[in-house]
């Protein structure tokens, strides 16, 4: 389909994915290096999908803001559709090492924290542009991973830490649930905000 092919060309898709999928391969390698544990670490889980999120923002927003914003479109539907394809791109890329003896596993958290920081992104785009979406996702992980938060039966710092709760934790799987919930309502109804329109040049 034309409509689809322009649709990945305009939002340079193919180089995003290679981005994400480069810089996942750097923490398997890393990990693979540094450690023998078969299991990547949740903190390191956690910043690599971090990563890979921050490579697919740009591919949230179009170089046309008339077309994106248009009626003759189903924007919401095509939205929807980009958020959870690219959701199942990350998970796929993030899985392909459970072929090796270093992978990100289980698949509930690389799910979890994939949807979750994804759906922060969205709604990020939403209301400040792709150009600035993967700032709140880029703050709470490192918070996040920080020395001063671990695993914790306080419900506050489960939240703060959702990214690094064990797989289970109520408190985080309801956060990430909440965040990819919201940034897809988010995106898809209101998509990103128009640019300014440049003014036109006084006449000489």
């Amino acid at each position: 389909m034309r409509w689809l092919h322009l649709y990945v060309r305009s939002r340079q898709i193919p180089l995003a994915l290679a981005v994400a999928a480069g810089m996942i391969a750097l923490a398997w390698a890393l990990a693979r290096t540094f450690s023998e544990a078969p299991v990547i670490n949740t903190r390191l889980t956690s910043v690599t999908v971090m990563v890979a999120v921050a490579a697919l923002t740009s591919t949230l927003g179009g170089a046309d803001d008339a077309l994106d914003h248009t009626a003759a479109i189903n924007w919401p539907v095509r939205r929807s559709w980009h958020l959870l394809l690219t959701t199942v791109a990350i998970v796929g890329l993030l899985l392909l090492t459970t072929a090796t003896d270093a992978r990100f596993a289980p698949l509930t958290l690389v799910l979890r924290n994939t949807a979750g920081l994804l759906g922060l992104t969205a709604l990020g785009a939403s209301l400040f542009g792709p150009g600035r979406a993967w700032i709140a996702p880029l703050t709470w992980t490192l918070i996040a991973i920080s020395p001063a938060v671990n695993p914790s039966p306080e419900l506050r710092t489960q939240i703060v830490g959702w990214l690094v709760q064990p797989v289970g934790t109520t408190a985080a799987t309801v956060c990430a649930a909440v965040l990819a919930v919201t940034g897809l309502a988010g995106y898809a109804l209101r998509g990103c905000p128009r640019n300014p329109a440049a003014e036109t040049a006084p006449d000489q």
